[in-house]
């Protein structure tokens, strides 16, 4: 490995130990100014600077080889300057509500992609109307706030559960189908969810559910300024943090659930399903727990946007919803968490920061996706090679020689 040496104490540190906090630190430095900035040129400039990086990473060998060695370091450490970031972001941009308002709606959108990603990224089913999932769970616990007066606590674990639930139930016609037809059984979901919101008496067909509470700590409601230090604190400052918990939970079950023969199974059924069947895995069970899964963050997302909206539509998720979903899981790389979590922000942020534009900021965002594909089709992160490891195989020593 090579090493650097610092003066007389003769320290040694090895290249990645160097480069990944400086890279780490740049990238959130260029994040952070294309969001905080409401300036055409610096964010130009920013997008212009990501692209070429990202370009250089895909081009260029050498270029690769540091990036991937900076940032297969310390993982610890990794976290640690993450965690300090998104905790401390929010605290500068203390005259910038509508900026926190846009990382909320990207928190909400990473734990939206997760789910997706366990059923088009890690098993490989092809899910075109999974905002029925999202639109289901915001229902859910709209209904049971405003009718019945249940706590937030209660509303958002019911309505994940009533999300799985449907989850399944449209994983059973999947069980016979193909590529193809799976897509269909998933559009005709979200078609006749889309329109049962819009007729139904009791979900306030097109006009939706207003006055939604939002959640309450005990007796403390998450919309009550705070101030630190002195300073006067937006109340979108408590719902990142909020949220920021949902998508830590988020990341943690994502990642269990690829480590654990969970997620070995569920490549085995994307790659081959008829040799997965040959290998003793049931199937069948397979895609549905993938579908109930997907659709349980997505109940839960959906409960975190209502709640902290306070106001509900059909048109929150309808056909575009779902092929935005989709959109953030392809354009970072599907069935790789982290990449996930990176395109589902750059397409939360994007849509806002061209709102400018107009109706064109959705053919700017398009365009966006368009280019990446061009240049980028694995995504921003390629697929996770596995490594599978006797613990995965239970194979004994005999089978190492």
């Amino acid at each position: 490995m090579k090493t650097i040496n610092f003066g007389k104490q003769n320290t040694k540190l090895s290249i990645r130990q160097v480069l990944m906090p400086i890279l780490l630190i740049a990238i959130i430095i260029l994040v952070y100014a294309i969001v905080a900035f409401d300036n055409w040129g610096i964010s130009l400039a920013c997008l212009a600077i990501g692209a070429g990086l990202l370009l250089s990473y895909s081009r260029f060998t050498g270029f690769r080889e540091l990036v991937t060695e900076a940032l297969s370091g310390d993982k610890k450490l990794f976290l640690i300057i993450i965690i300090l970031a998104a905790l401390v972001i929010p605290l500068t941009l203390r005259t910038q509500p509508y900026v926190i308002h846009i990382l909320i709606i990207a928190q909400i959108s990473i734990v939206l992609a997760l789910g997706l990603n366990f059923q088009v990224g890690s098993t490989g089913i092809p899910n075109l109307g999974y905002a029925a999932f999202y639109g289901v769970g915001a229902y859910t616990s709209a209904l049971l706030s405003t009718q019945l007066g249940f706590s937030f606590w209660i509303s958002i674990l019911l309505a994940g559960f009533v999300s799985a639930l449907f989850g399944w139930l449209v994983g059973l016609p999947t069980l016979k189908t193909r590529s193809y037809h799976m897509a269909l059984v998933s559009i005709a979901f979200g078609l006749v969810t889309y329109i049962l919101l819009n007729n139904l008496a009791f979900t306030g067909g097109p006009n939706g559910i207003k006055n939604i509470p939002a959640p309450k700590i005990f007796v403390w409601s998450l919309f009550t300024s705070i101030r630190i230090f002195g300073n006067t604190y937006p109340v979108q400052t408590n719902f990142y943090y909020f949220v920021l918990i949902f998508v830590i939970a988020a990341f943690i079950v994502s990642r269990f659930a690829f480590n654990s023969k969970v997620g070995l199974f569920f490549n085995a059924v994307r790659e081959d399903e008829i040799a997965a069947k040959c290998s003793g895995i049931n199937t069948s069970t397979m895609k549905l727990l993938a579908f109930a899964m997907g659709a349980f963050l997505a109940g839960i997302a959906g409960s975190l946007y209502a709640h902290y909206i306070g106001y509900i539509s059909p048109e929150n998720f309808n056909m575009n919803t779902s092929l935005q979903v989709l959109g953030m899981v392809i354009m970072g790389g599907m069935d790789n968490i982290a990449g996930v979590a990176i395109g589902a922000f750059i397409l939360s942020v994007a849509p806002e920061k061209f709102r400018s534009l107009a109706d064109f900021r959705m053919l700017a965002t398009g365009l966006i996706i368009l280019l990446m594909l061009m240049f980028r089709p694995s995504g921003i992160i390629k697929q996770q090679i596995r490594i599978y490891a006797n613990k995965h195989l239970k194979l004994g020593k005999t089978s190492q020689r």
